[in-house]
């Protein structure tokens, strides 16, 4: 028995000094590490837990499901659970509504606004739901992939299919009102983004990697432009996505896309101010004059929102799976593949605070002016408040 333990200790202490000369190398793309000596920021306040099925048969279409299980709008909570709509008060999580869906397979969420929920499922059937009683309005079949939350406005719905199609549909009796097709790459491996409406029009980015503006009343086009240029010969060097929802401030629309840039262009024209290497899926926050984005492997970055100059960067989260960033009164919120939340200043990128959780990787963090809901991929729900 001491031979063998003698023979394990050597064992060890070789591999170590393998690492300490450099033959074992350690892997680049790892996770950071979390620095834990931050104060918590954040205190549970209720949790719903939902377990998935220990057997579960999903479809292609199907592995979009719960991308977006959580959305807030003023002290509510709004939740999928299987077939249904919850409605929760985000205070105390008590029960205000259930809704019956059409669909146990909703890949778009649900998107609420001017009295009305919409949602999609995995068949390519869009639905439209009264907010005051649940009943159904009307339901669209496109027979097309829907993966990106829908857009409501007081008039139409706006959506924007996986084959790069782009709808405008009236929002009281589900009528088509116009269309907008964009050319699909040979590749395209990522999702779709969500349409933008600022000052009558709507501009949607398309997996060719290209910013289209166009009037939302009749679906005139005013200008179509590429996000950045292409950096390959090959169809994965060309693969050039933009998942990203556009955000326009003044008369300036930004956006950016996968393998690709972070670009500004003027509204009215679409001429390109300015385009920076920056490659990303998520979407972009506004703050003061930054334009704050994440990139693919997890770096913080504001950009200068006048001429597109790097003014910070936070290193300390790459490679940890990070749920999309959101923005409250200066500081930015998220979580990451440990369950952890964390809180930044968005005018300097240093970290303020970390408040571990019992959810597993967080997929989705969402908030308002006093609480945070975060989601896991087991289907774990957890509302907490901010000190």
């Amino acid at each position: 028995m001491k031979i063998f333990a003698f023979i394990i200790f050597i064992f060890l202490s070789g591999c170590q000094t393998l690492g300490t000369l450099g033959f074992i190398e350690e892997d680049p793309r790892a996770p950071k590490k979390v620095d834990r000596s931050y104060p918590s920021f954040a205190s549970e306040r209720w949790s719903k837990i939902e377990y998935p099925p220990l057997i579960n048969f999903k479809s292609e279409q199907d592995k979009y499901i719960g991308n977006h299980l959580l959305k807030i709008v003023n002290d509510q909570v709004f939740r999928l659970k299987d077939n249904s709509l919850i409605i929760n008060n985000i205070s105390n999580g008590r029960e205000l509504s259930e809704f019956a869906l059409e669909s146990n397979t909703i890949v778009s969420g649900v998107s609420v606004g001017y009295q009305t929920f919409v949602y999609s499922n995995s068949e390519g059937d869009i639905y439209a739901h009264e907010l005051s009683d649940g009943s159904i309005r009307w339901k669209k079949s496109l027979q097309d992939l829907v993966i990106s939350e829908v857009l409501i406005t007081s008039r139409s719905v706006f959506l924007q299919t996986s084959s790069d199609v782009l709808y405008s549909i009236n929002l009281r009796d589900g009528e088509i009102e116009w269309t907008k097709s964009a050319q699909s790459p040979l590749l395209s491996i990522r999702g779709t983004a969500t349409p933008y409406f600022y000052e009558g029009l709507i501009f949607s980015s398309f997996s060719n990697g290209r910013l289209a503006a166009i009037r939302s009343t009749d679906g005139i086009q005013l200008w179509e432009k590429p996000i950045s240029i292409l950096k390959g010969s090959t169809e994965l060097e060309k693969l050039m996505d933009s998942d990203t929802t556009p955000i326009a401030f003044d008369e300036s629309v930004y956006v950016a896309n996968y393998n690709g840039s972070l670009t500004r262009f003027d509204i009215r024209s679409g001429e390109k101010v300015f385009s920076v290497d920056f490659s990303t899926s998520e979407d972009l926050i506004i703050y003061r004059d930054l334009i704050i984005g994440q990139s693919n492997d997890d770096e913080i970055i504001a950009f200068d929102a006048i001429n597109g100059t790097k003014r910070w960067s936070n290193e300390k989260f790459m490679f940890r799976n990070l749920s999309s960033i959101n923005l409250l009164n200066g500081k930015l919120y998220f979580g990451d593949l440990d369950g952890y939340l964390h809180e930044v200043d968005a005018s300097t990128g240093e970290i303020l605070g970390i408040t571990r959780t019992s959810l597993g990787a967080i997929n989705q963090v969402v908030l308002n002016d006093e609480f945070i809901a975060a989601s896991d991929f087991s289907g774990k729900i957890k509302i907490f408040k901010i000190f």
